[in-house]
């Protein structure tokens, strides 16, 4: 009987470990900090559940921050907080590429893996970086919504979040070379760029003083979220016909393109990009990826995703996803972004 006994008692410790084993996760036990551009911005809140997602899926925990006032040195004391907590990996959006190199590299050499995303930090300081599309991609599809709202003449311009964000400055160039080099906007005016510092009160400020300096402005180019709204309310509070395209939260501009300021708007899904990132820089950790061209991994319900060739010179990897908004289109994601 006790041989018995002890053989079922064997059985059932089999199964127990065997069971623990199939639970076990790719994450369990890893602590990632995530750090982006600024605290309270609804953009960065949405990726947010999309890190959630992959935490739930992959069995990591998390921390998120990011500076009030959207600045480098902001983001460089939140990053040094989580070095010392001793963080697995560091998911960054960065205000300014370069600006963050050196804390990066402090952190890499104390073995945490750093992933950039939506805001690459420049390829010497990081690991892997997460786009949603390739700059010149993204350029080129906000200068032809402008161009066809405003039937491709008149002036045009740029309201830009900051000088020094990446993501900003790749998006402007691109749609500056594009300008430059494609007959089909030889009629367009480009006037410049101005920036409205990723802030509500300060691109409406910013967007004032083009419309009284240029009163024939056709349209207005915003590729930051936090400035299209203010950038559509001032066109409408001051009743001008400029057109405004960019890239927007549907809940922000469902007013604007219902009233016709905007004909469409794009973004990709920030829920997207952070569950892809979790997955990037867990499989950094790992050793499934190093983070060179042509590695590839499996980003949950997102699939097989491939490192590819950058446009800042580094690796990255991108998402391909851009998703339109206009009048019959919107509603579908105001409860989602």
């Amino acid at each position: 009987m006790k041989k018995v006994l002890a053989l079922v008692l064997a059985a059932l410790l089999v199964l127990t470990v065997g069971s623990a084993m199939a639970e076990a996760k790719a994450g369990d036990g890893l602590y990632i900090g995530v750090v982006y551009k600024q605290s309270g911005n609804p953009y960065f809140q949405a990726s947010i559940n999309g890190f959630q997602k992959a935490a739930d899926e992959l069995g990591f925990t998390f921390d998120h921050d990011g500076p009030d006032d959207g600045s480098n040195d902001g983001q460089i004391r939140i990053i040094e907080n989580f070095i010392n907590q001793g963080v697995d990996a560091l998911i960054i959006s960065a205000n300014d590429p370069a600006g963050l190199v050196n804390v990066c590299n402090e952190a890499r050499d104390a073995g945490i893996k750093v992933v950039s995303f939506d805001a690459p930090v420049a390829p010497e300081g990081r690991d892997a970086d997460v786009e949603p599309a390739s700059f010149q991609q993204v350029g080129d599809i906000l200068l032809e919504s402008i161009a066809k709202s405003v039937n491709y003449e008149g002036q045009i311009a740029i309201l830009s979040a900051s000088a020094t964000m990446g993501n900003q400055q790749y998006w402007c160039a691109a749609i500056e070379k594009t300008l430059a080099e494609n007959e089909a906007y030889a009629n367009l005016e480009y006037v410049g760029t101005v920036f409205g510092d990723d802030v509500y009160d300060k691109s409406f400020t910013e967007c004032e003083a083009l419309i009284n300096q240029y009163p024939d402005l056709k349209g207005i180019i915003v590729p930051t979220t936090n400035g299209a709204p203010a950038v559509a309310k001032c066109i409408q509070d001051h009743g001008m016909s400029t057109k405004v395209t960019g890239l927007t939260l549907a809940s922000d501009m469902k007013e604007y393109l219902d009233a016709g300021i905007c004909d469409e708007t794009f973004l990709w899904n920030p829920i997207d990009l952070g569950y892809v990132a979790s997955y990037a820089a867990v499989a950094l950790i790992n050793g499934d990826i190093t983070g060179e061209v042509g590695d590839s991994f499996t980003a949950g319900d997102k699939g097989e995703i491939t490192v590819a060739a950058g446009d800042d010179g580094g690796n990255t990897i991108f998402l391909g996803e851009l998703n339109t908004f206009n009048t019959e289109t919107v509603g579908e994601w105001v409860d989602i972004l």
